[in-house]
């Protein structure tokens, strides 16, 4: 007896891949890990900024100083980096730090005019409850030249103005000499 054989036919197996509602699931979760991480991520470059921030103050603050030394005992009335600078042989770049947003210079104001023996270095921080605003030095220079700010006005250091990303800005770092 001659039986006849019929070709087979390949049977998927549903049970191999993924359904569609598994794929989502796995999609969703990928997508708030990611989201976690990225608002770490400007958690700590806003830190990193602020740290730049402090390392530059500080070093202008030592270029001041040295300033004043080899100066009789007056701080400069402009912060100039570069050929022919105030501060030039102070400084180890040729430009003056500024702040990693705005690019603008550092705020600076001495007292008195013509032969200063008091300056006040200030720039706002990001992070509102920065370490470094234990040490800081919250001179009042209202009233001297440059750019005076009362950092001890009612008590506090909070600020109201944004950076040019939108964020408000939170808190003053200052160094300086009464």
């Amino acid at each position: 007896m001659l039986t006849a054989t019929l070709p087979r036919r390949k049977i998927f197996d549903l049970s191999r891949g993924f359904t569609l509602v598994e794929l989502l699931v796995v999609i969703a979760i990928i997508g708030v890990l990611a989201t976690l991480v990225l608002v770490q991520l400007g958690t700590a470059r806003g830190k990193s900024r602020d740290a730049k921030r402090i390392s530059d103050i500080s070093q202008l603050r030592t270029a001041v100083e040295l300033y004043y030394d080899d100066n009789g005992a007056k701080y400069p009335t402009t912060l100039t980096c570069g050929v022919g600078g105030t501060l030039e042989k102070y400084v180890s770049t040729s430009n003056c730090p500024v702040d990693p947003i705005t690019s603008v210079a550092y705020f600076y104001a001495y007292n008195p005019a013509l032969s200063p023996t008091s300056y006040h270095l200030w720039i706002e921080l990001e992070q509102k409850n920065s370490s470094a605003l234990n040490a800081d030095a919250d001179l009042n220079s209202t009233g001297w030249q440059g750019s005076p700010f009362n950092a001890s006005g009612a008590g506090t250091e909070a600020c109201t103005a944004a950076y040019a990303s939108g964020t408000a800005r939170d808190c003053i770092y200052d160094v300086g000499q009464k």
